[in-house]
């Protein structure tokens, strides 16, 4: 896991979709989150430090995450998603949490 120097390069924007909802084969309990913002290459979900579900995941992991969009009337959808990283957030906001960037594997 790595450590939070602001490494991104690219214009973060909120998300069109609002949570996003796994589990890791080595975890039966179904987990949902919040995507907190996203670029062109990804998006990123908070975990809060401490979580069980952490211990489950590694990067370039590849999950069949359901994406929920904003917009309730719309269905959500499965899709292959990678984790590309698992970073400890050192900001005030953030602080006690880990920022962790997934990117989907197939198009929305």
């Amino acid at each position: 896991m790595e450590n939070n120097d602001e490494k991104r390069k690219e214009e973060r924007t909120t998300a069109e979709l609002s949570s996003v909802e796994f589990c890791v084969n080595t975890f039966a309990l179904a987990y949902q989150f919040k995507i907190l913002e996203t670029s062109p290459s990804g998006m990123s979900i908070l975990i809060k430090e401490g979580s069980a579900i952490l211990e489950h995941l590694e990067e370039g992991m590849e999950l069949d995450m359901k994406y929920y969009p904003e917009n309730e009337a719309e269905a959500p959808k499965i899709l292959k998603t990678k984790i590309m990283h698992i970073t400890r957030s050192d900001s005030d906001r953030l602080r006690g949490h880990f920022q962790v960037g997934i990117q989907l594997l197939e198009d929305f």
